[in-house]
């Protein structure tokens, strides 16, 4: 099996552990921000191109089931639909290196999706999805 370059340990994940809660943690309550301010698409066909969420106008690229949303600062979003609780590895880094204060896990993930994906299977209590109760 190829590694494609993967950097991250044990160890590493490990340490990023802090950093990367705060980033699915955030990443997670703008997707919830997102979705809740989006229509359902199972009732209405209608998605707008943008709405205004967290005080910014997000652009809005539905994709079924994903909103990918985009604000004008370049700020990236892809929200589930179903469950904004859901994480794609992929744009979770996309989101961390398009906000300032998640560098540490930018810089632990040089191979992209692969360390980031790397991160998320050492860690896997914190991309699972939080219990609801």
């Amino acid at each position: 099996m190829a590694d494609f370059g993967v950097t991250v340990t044990p160890e590493t994940a490990a340490r990023l552990r802090p950093d990367l809660e705060r980033l699915i943690a955030e990443f997670r309550a703008l997707a919830h921000l997102l979705v809740d301010a989006l229509p359902d698409p199972d009732e209405s066909d209608e998605v707008p191109d943008s709405v205004e969420v967290a005080g910014r106008t997000w652009w809005i690229h539905h994709h079924d089931p994903h909103y990918l949303c985009e604000d004008d600062d370049g700020v990236t979003v892809e929200a589930h639909v179903y469950d904004p609780d859901l994480l794609d590895p992929w744009f979770l880094l996309l989101y961390a290196k398009s906000v300032t204060g998640h560098e540490a896990v930018v810089e632990a993930c040089p191979a992209g999706f692969h360390d980031i994906a790397r991160l998320l299977d050492l860690l896997p209590d914190l991309s699972a999805p939080p219990q609801r109760g």
